[in-house]
């Protein structure tokens, strides 16, 4: 019986210095690609400050949880756990719709606080910028999270799509040039054609008629001539990799779905444009097709993330046409639903500069001055209130 009673907390003791073993000889990893974020990674050199004020036993906690042997395999294990005992929303925040669409549980209140900031923000830069004779219009892209609703009906209802109305009413009411996308984008195509099963973003069908409804837009806004090249099927190619969508990963991509990173390419980029890269220490003339697309090289075994298979997020981007629509230099600031749609954007202009203000490391203002652009455009999606003027 005393042996019975001792075999618990022994194997418990032997699991535990095993885990310890294994944590020791496993090399820490810094990047968890399944759940889209920086790992902890041990601090082998904390200082006084840092142990007596328990900062540094927090540190520990973190990367112990972090760097667990095998943790990818426990999270899915997790996951499937859920799902088996019915959970509505998995990790409290996703739900499965069934034919491999994934949603996320609904904002039920607007985020008045949040909205007044973006707006105020808003506000400030179209002032700045008018100071300097330098148009701008915010426009915000429909995200899919505000669109794809497939909660069950006792759900609370998203209010994602009168958030994004009255960050609109409230940009009108100072004067701020806005343009809500989605009431410009065509209305025949299904909005499930729009977006990933599995991921955030859309799909090269929902951005091209973004893509469309921009340069209809900023045609009657630049006062210029500018017109879209027209959206035809034939000239969409898809590949045959399997789709790592954000959502999924962070599900330990357990949901079976049929997502591919699909193209429609209406002309050959590389023949017009001569790209330009901005890093932190240098800019450099990239490659179209290694900037754009670089998951086309791959092999068919190889998955492929939302960022290989159309643009990672860059600090900046000057795009050069020699052919262009029109003799104008436009600047976007951007987030990742612009990524799919930059060259053909691109393929209208003189210039195209792409910024992206979560890494970008100039003032914002003072640099616009500097590069006088004869527009600038602000395109986030709509559940993006942040515009990131850290630098102002």
């Amino acid at each position: 019986m005393k042996k019975f009673e001792l075999l618990l907390p022994i194997s418990f003791f032997i699991f535990i210095f095993g885990m310890l073993i294994v944590h020791v000889w496993m090399p820490d990893r810094a990047v968890s690609q399944m759940e889209n974020r920086n790992l902890t990674v041990l601090n082998k050199r904390p200082g006084l400050e840092q142990i007596f004020s328990g900062e540094y036993s927090k540190h520990l906690e973190d990367y112990f949880t972090d760097q667990f042997p095998k943790r990818d395999g426990w999270i899915r294990e997790y996951v499937l756990l859920q799902r088996h005992m019915g959970k509505l929303y998995l990790n409290d925040k996703y739900y499965l719709a069934g034919d491999g669409w994934i949603a996320v549980s609904p904002v039920v209140e607007v985020e008045e606080e949040a909205v007044e900031k973006f707006v105020d923000e808003l506000s400030g830069l179209s002032h700045d910028l008018a100071q300097a004779g330098i148009p701008f219009t915010y426009y915000s892209f429909p995200a899919k999270a505000t669109y794809i609703l497939k909660a069950p009906e006792f759900m609370p209802k998203d209010v994602g799509q009168e958030q994004n109305r009255k960050v609109h009413e409230l940009l009108k009411e100072r004067n701020v040039d806005e343009v809500r996308l989605m009431d410009y984008m065509d209305p025949s195509i299904p909005v499930e054609e729009m977006y990933y099963k599995t991921d955030h973003h859309w799909t090269m069908r929902g951005a091209y008629a973004a893509y469309e409804a921009l340069i209809g837009t900023l045609s009657e806004r630049m006062d210029e001539s500018l017109s879209p090249f027209p959206y035809d099927e034939r000239n969409t190619v898809c590949l045959k990799n399997e789709f790592l969508g954000s959502w999924n990963k962070i599900l330990a991509m357990t949901v079976e779905n049929d997502d591919h990173v699909c193209y429609n390419e209406p002309i050959d980029f590389s023949e017009i444009l001569t790209i330009y890269e901005r890093t932190a220490t240098r800019e450099y003339q990239a490659d179209v097709d290694k900037l754009y697309g670089i998951a086309k090289t791959y092999e068919e075994s190889r998955p492929v993330e939302y960022s290989e298979g159309y643009s990672r997020d860059l600090i900046e981007l000057n795009i050069y046409n020699q052919k262009p629509q029109v003799d104008k230099h436009l600047v976007v600031i951007k987030d990742s639903y612009f990524n799919p749609i930059q060259l053909l954007v691109a393929s209208h202009f003189r210039r195209l500069t792409i910024i992206d203000l979560r890494y970008f490391d100039k003032p914002l203002i003072d640099y616009l001055k500097e590069i006088h652009p004869d527009y600038v455009l602000l395109a986030y999606n709509d559940r993006n209130l942040n515009v990131y003027l850290k630098n102002e």
